[in-house]
């Protein structure tokens, strides 16, 4: 993937997913360490926070809301998921915390171990503007794709 190309093969983008496997073991090594010292009612509200933002408004409407194949919801679902399942919204939420605590504390890790687990394990890293909320291929990623194989390349 490069400036260029913008797409994953499935190489590199098992590649990012080890990634944010090893991140998040890192992270889940650091809590491990200090547990004594977590404040597990925050380290909770801070696992759940990117997913009460958006995933699960977002999952409501897709299957309550919506029908079909794709069940579009609005892009501002998929923009508020983006944001708070990203590294910038996550830094930005615990400047937030710093600022009204006076200290930022080991329960924030529980942010990397969301964001490492959603993209490691579930693969999950940001969802585009024009695909289904849930995985389902697009008809024109799985056209390129099927071109994009077939010519030998992994």
């Amino acid at each position: 993937m490069d400036k260029h190309n913008i797409f994953f093969t499935r190489a590199t983008y098992n590649l990012v997913r080890l990634d944010w496997a090893i991140i998040m073991l890192i992270a889940l090594a650091a809590v491990i360490v200090y547990w004594r010292e977590v404040d597990w009612w925050r380290f909770a509200i801070a696992f759940l926070l990117p997913d009460l933002i958006a995933t699960f408004p977002g999952l409501y409407i897709y299957y309550a809301r919506r029908s079909g194949e794709h069940r579009s919801i609005p892009g501002v679902v998929h923009k508020l998921y983006n944001a708070g399942h990203s590294l910038l919204g996550v830094l930005l939420i615990c400047a937030v915390w710093w600022f009204l605590n006076g200290a930022l504390e080991l329960a924030m890790l529980a942010f990397v171990i969301h964001l490492g687990g959603d993209r490691s394990i579930f693969g999950n890293i940001y969802k585009p503007l024009g695909t289904a909320f849930e995985p389902v291929k697009h008809e024109a990623f799985a056209r390129f794709e099927k071109e994009y194989d077939a010519a030998g390349n992994w």
